[in-house]
């Protein structure tokens, strides 16, 4: 439940909310279960809050300050975190469709379970975060980082993953179906039963043939013909319909 006080003082605005958080850093913030919905945020100061079940749909978050801040259930459709900093925060079982993360901070963030439909993450630093079950369909990932993050079993379908680095990423039982990786950054990257049906894989950096060979399809998927010609003599079953 949230602080009444809190509550009236986050609506005053960022100006009279980043004084007062200044003036008392040691009190514990609790806007747990409050609608915010389109307040101007921007460069608010809300590290370690608890922001649990808040809705902030289509609120204007531009460069705030949410390290460690807990946001798992909550609500930030259409919300512009641009150049936000989320390092280690927990968004996990989280509505983001549609949010603008370009730019930004989600460095070992707890990201399981998340909704970032029609997202736009370009340039994002995801490294090091927990993604798993996550839900990327249709968004915009190109040039994030993502290595050493986790995104078993993740939903990547329709998404834009071109120049994207995956370095040390596990992968493993995502569904990249119609995705676009081109350039895309696979050094050491787990692929296990990844489906990459009609993906478009030009252009990959640092995959090897043992890597994709242990996707779980390569259907109508788009590749450099040295390595298509490689994948489909040894392993001609990643090429048919299962």
């Amino acid at each position: 439940m949230a602080d009444k006080e809190q509550l009236r003082l986050i609506r005053l605005g960022v100006e009279a909310w980043n004084t007062w958080r200044l003036a008392n850093p040691s009190i514990r913030i609790d806007l747990s279960g409050a609608d915010l919905s389109g307040l101007e945020l921007s460069q608010v100061d809300l590290n370690g809050a608890n922001i649990q079940d808040v809705t902030l749909d289509e609120a204007n978050l531009t460069e705030a300050m949410l390290t460690g801040a807990n946001l798992s259930e909550s609500s930030l459709v259409e919300a512009n975190l641009t150049g936000a900093n989320l390092s280690h925060a927990n968004v996990s079982d989280a509505d983001l469709l549609n949010v603008i993360l370009v730019r930004a901070i989600l460095t070992r963030a707890h990201l399981a379970k998340t909704d970032f439909s029609g997202a736009d993450l370009t340039e994002a630093n995801v490294a090091e975060a927990n993604l798993h079950l996550v839900n990327f369909s249709g968004a915009n990932l190109a040039h994030a980082n993502f290595e050493e993050s986790k995104v078993r079993e993740g939903r990547l379908v329709k998404a834009n993953l071109s120049s994207a680095n995956f370095r040390h990423a596990d992968l493993a039982q995502t569904d990249m179906t119609q995705s676009n990786c081109a350039g895309a950054n696979f050094d050491k990257t787990s692929l296990i039963h990844v489906n990459f049906q009609e993906a478009n894989l030009h252009g990959l950096q640092n995959a090897t043939i043992s890597q994709l060979s242990k996707a779980h399809s390569l259907v109508k998927t788009q590749l450099d013909p040295q390595i298509m010609e490689s994948l489909t003599l040894s392993f001609p079953h990643l090429f048919h319909q299962s």
